[in-house]
Order: C-alpha cells, then sequence, then structure tokens
C-alpha cells in the first residue's frame, strides 16, 4: 500500500503540472482580458494617455509582458511557495478571497450530498427489488426528471412557485434585508433559510443519476447464482439484500461517489449564479468571464487537485468495501 501511494502522487504530481499549464496557456489566450479592458476603460478619461502607451505598461505591471512559457514558470515558482498573488478583480489576496466564499459552497454542496446518499440509493435498492412495478416506474420517472431537466430551469421552477406564488423564500440572495438586526442564531436561520432552493436544486438534479446507477448495479447483483444460493439457504429477504447484495455494490458506488468529491469545494456554478449565492462557483465565474488570471489559476488548479485526491480516496476504498480488492 505505501509504494502504491508513492507511485500515485508521484503521478498526480506530474498530471497537475501538466494540468495547470494546460489551463494557464488556455487562460492567456482567452478573448477577455482584464489588463486590456482596464487600458481601454483608462484611456476613456479625460487627459489620459493612449491605449497602447496604457496597455504595456499595464501588461508590464501585471507580469504579462513574457510569452505563454515564461509566465508560467513565472507562476509555478510562486505558487510551489505558496504565493498565489493577488486577484485583480476583488483586489485582495487570492487565498483571502477563497477562504470568504468557500464554505458557502461547501455547505450548500454538502447538505445536497447527504441527501443525495439518503434519497437515491434506498429509492434505487427498492426499485431493483420491485423490478417493473408501480413503485420500479415511480422511481424511474423520477430518476429521468432529475437527469434530463437542465438545472436553470428546476431553479427558476423553484423561485415561481415558493418565492413569487407562495413567498416564502427570497428570489436571491444568501441573507435578507433584516439579517444585521437578527441575534446571531437568528442570523445563522436565515442563511439557511436562504439556502434551501438551492439545495432543492442541486438534490434533484444530482440525485437521478446516483439512483439510476444503484437500480442497475443492484439488479445485476441480484441475479448472481450467490444470492440465489443465499436465497435457497432460507435466509431472510432483508438480509440477502442488506449484506449480501448491497455489499457489492458498494464499489461501483464508492467510484461514483469518489468523483462527486470535487463538488463539494468546487461549487455549483449554474445555481449559485441564479440564486446569486456569493460561493466560489459564482466568484469564479465572475473572475473567469473578467480575465482574472491569479483567481482563475488558483480555482482551477484546486479542482484539478481535489479531482485527484478523490480519485486515489476512492482506490483506497476499495479495499476497504471488498475485501478481495488488493493493492498488488
Amino acid at each position: 500500500m505505501k509504494k502504491f501511494l508513492i507511485r500515485r502522487l508521484l503521478l498526480s504530481i506530474v498530471i497537475l503540472f501538466f494540468v495547470s499549464f494546460i489551463i494557464y496557456s488556455i487562460e492567456r489566450c482567452l478573448p477577455t482580458s482584464y489588463v486590456e479592458g482596464k487600458a481601454r476603460q483608462m484611456s476613456q478619461k479625460a487627459g489620459a494617455k493612449p491605449y497602447d502607451e496604457l496597455l504595456e505598461q499595464l501588461t508590464n505591471s501585471y507580469g504579462l509582458e513574457g510569452n505563454i512559457l515564461q509566465g508560467y514558470a513565472k507562476w509555478l515558482s510562486n505558487a510551489v511557495k505558496g504565493e498565489f498573488g493577488d486577484s485583480w478583480v476583488w483586489s485582495k489576496p487570492v487565498t483571502e478571497k477563497f477562504k470568504e466564499v468557500i464554505w458557502y459552497s461547501f455547505a450548500m454542496s454538502g447538505i445536497s450530498f447527504v441527501f443525495q446518499v439518503i434519497i437515491a440509493i434506498p429509492l434505487g435498492i427498492l426499485s431493483a427489488r420491485k423490478q417493473y412495478s408501480r413503485t420500479d416506474y415511480a422511481v424511474t420517472v423520477f430518476a429521468l426528471i432529475g437527469i434530463s431537466l437542465p438545472t436553470f430551469f428546476i431553479a427558476t421552477l423553484l423561485k415561481w412557485v415558493f418565492s413569487i406564488n407562495l413567498g416564502w423564500f427570497d428570489l436571491y440572495g444568501i441573507v435578507g434585508r433584516m439579517h444585521e438586526q437578527l441575534p446571531p442564531i437568528g442570523q445563522v436561520l436565515d442563511m439557511g433559510k436562504h439556502l434551501i432552493l438551492p439545495v432543492v436544486t442541486l438534490t434533484v438534479v444530482s440525485v437521478g443519476n446516483l439512483m439510476r446507477y444503484t437500480r442497475t448495479n443492484m439488479l445485476e447483483v441480484l441475479n448472481s447464482d450467490y444470492i440465489r444460493t443465499a436465497r435457497a439457504k432460507g435466509l431472510s429477504e432483508n438480509k440477502v439484500i442488506n449484506y449480501h447484495a448491497f455489499r457489492n455494490i458498494l464499489i461501483p458506488i464508492v467510484t461514483l461517489l469518489g468523483s462527486t468529491i470535487p463538488t463539494l469545494f468546487g461549487g455549483a456554478m449554474i445555481t449559485e449564479t441564479l440564486f446569486q449565492i456569493p460561493g466560489i462557483g459564482y466568484i469564479s465565474y465572475m473572475s473567469l468571464t473578467q480575465g482574472d488570471v491569479p483567481f482563475t489559476m488558483f480555482y482551477m488548479v484546486f479542482l484539478a487537485i481535489l479531482t485527484l485526491a478523490g480519485t486515489l480516496i476512492a482506490d483506497i476504498l476499495y479495499a476497504i468495501v471488498d475485501p478481495r480488492v488488493r493493492v498488488n
């Protein structure tokens, strides 16, 4: 196991190097340039310098005077030392801005992830146990609705019903207008209330995939010879399902859940934008569209690290959920 972890970590470092270089190259080649926009804005002021002169001056001040290789080498040398620079759009250190917004996304995604597991796995097992019944069809329809409908449609529908018609929730934001006048407990409850619709949106769009995945794997396991043998020995159906069958569908489920780790910290860009939740997804979208290279680089590399970590954790969990799996 130790040698396996060392090999995987070294491989992850190599992958991370190439991924970060590709991200930096794409970022430098995007048509949206923060420096060009700022130079154009400054050149329109009375008595300002010409655009070309301002562009050259700003390019040098923001460290973009060299080519992509030189710029990446400079960014990498600072990143290795833990220095990611200041965000151009938000005018503060990248890590400081990241700490301000990451917990909104983590709370929203974490609660949604818990509901996703609680709802999808039991319903997927129930659907497989009652194949071709009304329950199976109902679960299948619910799963297909979540898979098929886009996020913006579900979010808009929820806001139309619960915000506009019923008036139970605000349309946008993470806090209400009277948030500052509330006591500490009231402020927490106010923020929790504003997260209800985003959490429901994320749960609906994500639960269907895991539900269908669980059902498909459970059907395959239930048709295995050892399940028929367990039933022939007189074991109860609950013991056959919960002990013998469920343990053998954990590996594919662990694979799927391991890939969701980046989403816990990566934010939900569409959902956060629709509800204007100041999480990492919404802030990174604003930074990307305005050409904020330091913040975008930190965010994308952070997601790459989470993806590699999620894959490694899933591989390790294989041996935990299935004793037959061993690292060679």
